[in-house]
């Protein structure tokens, strides 16, 4: 083969990898705003109740399993966490993890976000993911 079948053929591998790359990129993105919707859809649930779950405080509406493991999921992608950040994996509903209270304290910040300011339908609410991006300290740059 010649010098420039070489470097073409180097070039097409290099632009398929990146699409490949992009693409896991956007998936997860996706993902990640899809976990955030779910903690949307519970903070403004009318549902005041949770028959699932030991000491939930400030999320309501759970009654499943799949639910709060859900919303759940949707703290550890955004913030790009697992379960022990907050919680103490011996005794999951104990308060005795300070990141647990100032999350309590962010999904509060959130829903009166969403609630006073963002309450229109057609306004795009924001979550956890809006600002930590999928990182344990929120960034400083807003980028859509």
């Amino acid at each position: 083969m010649n010098k420039t079948a070489v470097f073409y053929g180097i070039l097409v591998t290099i632009v398929i990898l990146a699409l490949i790359v992009s693409a896991n990129i956007n998936k997860s993105t996706e993902r990640k705003a899809r976990f955030a919707s779910f903690v949307i859809e519970q903070l403004s649930s009318p549902d005041t109740t949770n028959t699932y779950g030991k000491n939930l405080q400030v999320i309501h509406g759970i009654h499943s399993k799949d639910q709060l493991l859900n919303v759940m999921r949707g703290f550890t992608e955004a913030l790009g966490v697992k379960c022990e950040f907050c919680h103490d994996l011996q005794d999951f509903p104990s308060d005795a993890k300070p990141q647990k209270r100032v999350a309590r304290i962010m999904i509060k910040m959130v829903d009166n976000i969403n609630s006073n300011f963002l309450n229109d339908p057609q306004k795009e609410k924001v979550s956890c993911f809006t600002c930590h991006r999928g990182q344990e300290t929120p960034g400083l740059t807003f980028a859509r």
